[in-house]
């Protein structure tokens, strides 16, 4: 694991160096006092993680923060800052531009061992996503390949093989997310439980330290103002007051993550075709926009205008799989306009007559009228050699029509998007 300490202060750098020797996970340690260099030794050198100081001349850290927080290529370095400064406002300064952790100047070497190492497992994990996605990619391209040579096989055994990958590739992931979050949760109960007891002891002291007993003891009333005087200095009743906001954010983070490999779950289990049950169709929407949120957070806007009494009866995975297309075909149609802007994906559901109707339209660049006609076609695909199989809305159609009794349609026009419009039946079950 390679480090780069960035302190303008020599002195700063040999206390992290002589720190940074003694863990074991790290194999090379490299300085730098100067931050306008800090780009040049970031391309040089294949870095794992980065230390940087805040203050610094010429170029502060929150500014390199900020500047290497907006390049792709070090989106997933764990940054730890190095900071004198105390105020709240300078530590949510430095989360909000990216940072990964902080460290306190002066240097403390159990804080600075606890830090490194929750950023070596974060960096690690990091790794070994890259490491499952570059596989994934390559058997991607595997795929491609034999699904070319499979023409012409039956279509349902193509759709078998492909549901098989993707169910036992999303099954893994769930399973590698789910352990470690159990035990981040486990901690953090047991954090949040301790950090109530100090919470409670330290008002306890604040409110005697400030009883009217301690008037008549001047030993003690000096102790008393000592107390005071630290307890203001230390902005203790501010970080009482911020620590429930912190807490309940942080367990927020953790059931979205929990809830997400749920949703991986859900759409990694096997079924049968004739394996039906009621669904929520806006709980079935929200799950499908979790799983397709890194496909579509940086290029559109979801809205969804879904009422929550639709409910149908379906197989939740196969209905799931059509769902998570047609998303990330719009995301990706978006993307490959390369605009400015952010897009715009609206679902909107409604019930009419004795269907179920659901819309799912993009602002994108839309459909030509000569592949409208194509688009359902097993192996059809607009997109470059190893970016897509043409099956995904061949398998849909199938799901739809012929597994769900419903039909499935598309309108575009060029220049101003598309729409696909899937009705579903209304089936009421015992």
């Amino acid at each position: 694991m390679k480090i780069l300490v960035v302190d303008d202060s020599q002195l700063n750098l040999a206390i992290a160096k002589r720190y940074l020797e003694i863990i074991p996970d790290i194999t090379q340690i490299l300085l730098c006092n100067d931050p306008t260099k800090v780009r040049t030794i970031l391309d040089e050198n294949d870095i794992d993680i980065l230390i940087l100081d805040i203050i610094m001349p010429v170029i502060s850290g929150l500014e390199l923060l900020e500047q290497l927080r907006s390049e792709p290529e070090y989106d997933d370095m764990p940054i730890i800052m190095l900071t004198s400064l105390d105020d709240l406002e300078s530590y949510k300064k430095c989360f909000e531009l990216g940072a990964f952790d902080y460290i306190n100047k002066p240097i403390n070497v159990i804080e600075l061992n606890a830090r490194l190492k929750v950023a070596i497992e974060s960096k690690n994990s990091s790794n070994n996503l890259k490491s499952l996605i570059e596989v994934t990619k390559k058997q991607n391209e595997e795929l491609k390949e034999i699904n070319a040579k499979l023409t012409e096989a039956k279509f349902s055994l193509v759709q078998s093989e492909k549901m098989a990958a993707i169910g036992q590739l999303a099954a893994g992931i769930a399973h590698e997310i789910n352990n470690p979050m159990g035990f981040v949760k486990s901690n953090f109960d047991i954090l949040h439980k301790y950090m109530n007891r100090l919470i409670e002891f330290l008002t306890f002291v604040h409110d005697k330290i400030n009883d009217k007993e301690f008037a008549d003891n001047t030993e003690l009333c000096q102790c008393a103002a000592l107390v005071g005087s630290k307890y203001l200095a230390l902005k203790i009743d501010l970080i009482l007051n911020e620590l429930d906001g912190i807490f309940t954010d942080t367990s927020s983070g953790i059931d979205r993550v929990t809830d997400i490999v749920q949703s991986l779950r859900v759409f990694a289990r096997s079924s049968k075709d004739d394996e039906k049950e009621n669904n929520v169709l806006l709980d079935l929407i929200h799950q499908v926009t979790l799983i397709t949120r890194n496909e579509v957070k940086y290029v559109a806007q979801v809205e969804i205008e879904v009422p929550d009494d639709i409910v149908l009866y379906c197989n939740r995975i196969q209905l799931g799989q059509v769902f998570v297309n047609i998303i990330i075909n719009a995301a990706q149609a978006i993307r490959s306009q390369k605009r400015s802007d952010i897009g715009l994906i609206k679902i909107i559901a409604r019930k009419e007559g004795q269907n179920i109707i659901i819309w799912f339209i993009d602002d994108g660049p839309g459909i030509p009228e000569e592949n409208i006609l194509k688009i359902f076609e097993p192996f059809f695909t607009t997109k470059e050699i190893g970016q897509g199989t043409g099956l995904g809305l061949s398998v849909s159609y199938d799901i739809i029509v012929n597994k769900h009794n419903g039909s499935f349609d598309v309108k575009s026009e060029p220049g101003k998007g598309a729409t696909f419009i899937v009705t579903l039946p209304i089936v009421t079950t015992m």
